[in-house]
């Protein structure tokens, strides 16, 4: 048993390279406002969180090995009209995310290293943009799943440091974890707004179609895969859920005592490093650094797999047969997911020379877009209970009703968001 253990583990990899794509700089906003807010009585709320999400993905994972389809072929069943719409919400969030993503980059690279220069954000920008690109363009999906594992390593282990340091108290710990609670109100944030915030980041996204074309660029197909894959999102999904623990855990330690209020991520490592000193301006720095950079890589690589199979599946001009043999090495020369790499890597360098902050622009195409997520929910649990197609891997009632539930959440942020964004239009016109 540990033996045929050590093989799962050494097999390992898309769960980390979703991971490490997911986890932004939401995710450690998110959850340290939840520690400085309210201790550690919203922990359970990112686990419940979590199911949502490794629900939503493994039904995802599942159709494709079971089917031998894309994910995109089986929104396809729905009609031609998603992966339209796909195909101009991958172009256009990518564009903008990746906008905010160099900013942040630069940021952080620059509280750490700051060098003699009024260009030192604008540099490091730069070059932490031609890495990235570097990385996914000549170093393809292997690089990349070795970089998430080593990254994830460190981060994890800063985190465990940044949480002991905090003092922390497990009988607190265990009670947030295991005993759900919505506190009142304390501080600039309300416990609801923070719990909507921590189910908006982690349960539904676009971002969670990645994964399906993650575990094909790692060579499994076919049933056979479906344990190992199952085990690979588990821990994929455990990592983000101690991560975001850790976060809360040091943040409730940290932040809570002095009252400070948390607006955002470059707030997050000057009140570390103000608390900690040196120690936590390095882990919280390297943290932001590292969370925006991997969601960069990855995020863009994932974006560029899918673009790819719906230019080469549904767009006449591209369609090609896959007769090539070996589909994986055939992705990473493929001009298409090349020139897309290309495309978000470069064309967003033009916000350094701006004074623009694309905080309001990717919170509105956000809001936009987020109305996919219920369509895309809806055709998954439609695909994935058709006998025909799946077979004795039908969904379960629990699969079901988590989906159901995930479905009614999407709408209801889908709400939310569109009063939000109406009243932001309203009070600019």
């Amino acid at each position: 048993m540990p033996r045929k253990l050590l093989t799962r583990f050494l097999v390992l990899g898309p769960g980390f390279v979703y991971a490490l794509t997911v986890l932004g700089t939401g995710d450690l906003v998110s959850n340290s406002a939840a520690g400085a807010g309210y201790g550690y009585a919203l922990i359970w709320a990112l686990g419940l969180t979590l199911v949502f999400r490794f629900v939503w993905v493994n039904t995802s994972a599942k159709y494709v090995l079971v089917t031998g389809e894309s994910l995109i072929t089986g929104y396809a069943r729905l009609g031609n009209w998603v992966v339209w719409v796909v195909l101009i919400a991958v172009i256009l969030l990518r564009h903008f995310y990746n906008l905010f993503l160099i900013l942040m980059m630069g940021s952080a690279a620059d509280l750490l290293f700051h060098l003699p220069t009024e260009w030192s954000m604008q540099i490091w920008a730069f070059f932490f943009t031609f890495a990235g690109f570097a990385l996914m363009y000549w170093g393809g999906y292997s690089a990349i799943e070795l970089f998430c594992k080593v990254l994830m390593g460190l981060m994890g282990g800063a985190l465990v440091v940044a949480a002991l340091l905090s003092h922390p108290d497990p009988a607190g710990i265990a009670r947030g974890m295991l005993v759900p609670t919505i506190p009142g109100t304390q501080g600039l944030y309300s416990a609801l707004f923070v719990l909507m915030a921590l189910i908006g980041t982690e349960a539904g996204s676009m971002t969670n179609l990645t994964y399906a074309y993650f575990i094909h660029e790692k060579g499994w197909k076919g049933v056979s895969y479906l344990k190992q894959q199952r085990f690979d999102l588990a821990f994929g999904i455990i990592c983000l859920f101690l991560m975001g623990t850790l976060l809360q855990i040091a943040a409730a330690g940290t932040i809570r005592p002095q009252g400070i209020e948390l607006e955002g991520a470059e707030d997050l490592v000057r009140i570390f490093s103000e608390a900690l000193g040196v120690v936590g301006l390095i882990i919280f720095g390297l943290g932001l650094l590292g969370a925006t950079f991997s969601t960069f890589v990855g995020a863009t690589a994932g974006y560029g797999l899918i673009i790819t199979d719906i230019c080469r599946s549904f767009i006449p001009r591209f369609k090609k047969p896959s007769n090539s043999g070996d589909e994986a090495k055939d992705v990473k020369r493929d001009p298409i997911y090349r020139w897309s790499l290309i495309l978000w890597s470069f064309s967003p360098l033009y916000i350094v020379f701006t004074e623009v902050r694309p905080i309001w622009l990717v919170l509105t195409v956000s809001s936009v877009v987020v109305v996919m997520i219920p369509v895309l929910a809806l055709t998954l649990l439609k695909i994935t209970n058709d006998k025909s197609l799946m077979g004795e891997y039908k969904n379960g009632w629990f699969t079901n009703t988590v989906m159901i539930l995930l479905v009614l959440l999407a709408v209801y942020f889908t709400f939310l968001n569109g009063m939000d964004l109406w009243n932001q239009l309203e009070g600019t016109f």
